[in-house]
């Protein structure tokens, strides 16, 4: 394809659409793909300024810093961690770019030797007594006079969030006959799709949702969609979030959201000095190092414990 016509916003778009046709036949989640148009049509909009003056031909590392810099005035909220994500995105779209010109322009090189840190963050999550006065709210609910099926439905969202460790686009489409019960185990498995469109099995004990499925499968039967609204529909995201979010407060807890669920799973697998690699498993990471980077921190507490233990074996 040819590299540009001399219009720099023109020739833009129309690398965004060839480079978005291409990412899309790859599985990316539909937020993905909006998230790579939203960082993409913002770089296309900062160009806009330059039209007339230079074409895609001219773009490098100093009109690349600008964007990011203009990013970073307009917006407080961004970090180091969105920065990288930004660079990431539009160096795979110019790199996409430098693949398939006409004109053998190299993109690449602008990206060479930059390198932005991160601080790695520990993902916030619920501690056990937090965890304890949620289940002991939800279980309140359930016997409240009004909303009872609805407050039936959040009890087994948010216990499967919390024993599953499912992300929330893996939680939306299931059916109450997707609840698999493993007689030898004891536990309800779960097939779900995650990203990348790969499918793994994650569980829940069949001790703390049988009450909840037993309910909804006798009122809805085995089709029912778990996030179902009253209506029949699906709960969309921001309604979820505002759901399991208003739990936590009237629980009495000062955490926010649904992806806190996910880490409470995830810390509270490691803090049982359960397998790394099972816990990515789990949780359906690509590589183990991303558990590793995120949850495999420990504490003073657990470090004197494990030098005690070596003191025990002699």
């Amino acid at each position: 394809m040819t590299l540009g016509d001399g219009n720099i916003v023109a020739d833009l778009k129309k690398w965004q659409t060839a480079y978005l046709e291409e990412v899309s036949n790859k599985n990316l989640s539909p937020r993905t793909l909006t998230i790579y148009r939203g960082i993409l049509e913002g770089f296309v909009d900062y160009a806009r300024q330059y039209q007339g003056e230079a074409g895609i031909e001219d773009i490098n590392r100093l009109f690349l810093n600008g964007y990011l810099s203009d990013r970073e005035n307009q917006s407080k909220s961004f970090s180091a961690s969105s920065k990288k994500l930004y660079v990431t995105v539009i160096k795979t779209f110019f790199s996409f770019i430098t693949e398939n010109n006409d004109n053998n322009a190299d993109y690449v090189k602008m990206f060479r030797k930059m390198k932005i840190k991160t601080e790695i963050k520990e993902k916030p999550s619920l501690s056990e007594d937090e965890i304890t006065k949620v289940l002991n709210f939800i279980e309140q609910e359930k016997h409240a006079p009004r909303n009872k099926l609805i407050n039936v439905r959040n009890a087994l969202l948010c216990k499967t969030f919390l024993y599953s460790g499912l992300r929330v686009g893996e939680l939306l489409p299931l059916r109450i006959c997707d609840y698999k019960y493993d007689e030898d185990n004891n536990v309800y498995s779960l097939l779900v799709r995650g990203k990348g469109n790969k499918e793994r099995h994650t569980y829940v004990p069949a001790l703390m949702i049988d009450a909840e499925l037993e309910i909804l499968r006798d009122v809805h039967g085995d089709n029912w969609h778990v996030c179902s609204t009253r209506g029949g529909g699906i709960i969309n995201r921001s309604n979820l979030w505002s759901i399991m979010s208003g739990i936590f407060a009237r629980a009495g807890t000062d955490k926010r959201g649904l992806h806190i669920l996910r880490h409470t799973f995830a810390r509270r697998l490691v803090s049982r000095d359960v397998n790394l690699k099972t816990i990515s498993s789990l949780l359906g990471h690509s590589d183990i190092a991303i558990t590793a980077r995120f949850y495999a921190h420990t504490s003073e507490a657990n470090k004197m414990a494990a030098i005690s233990s070596l003191h025990k074996t002699t």
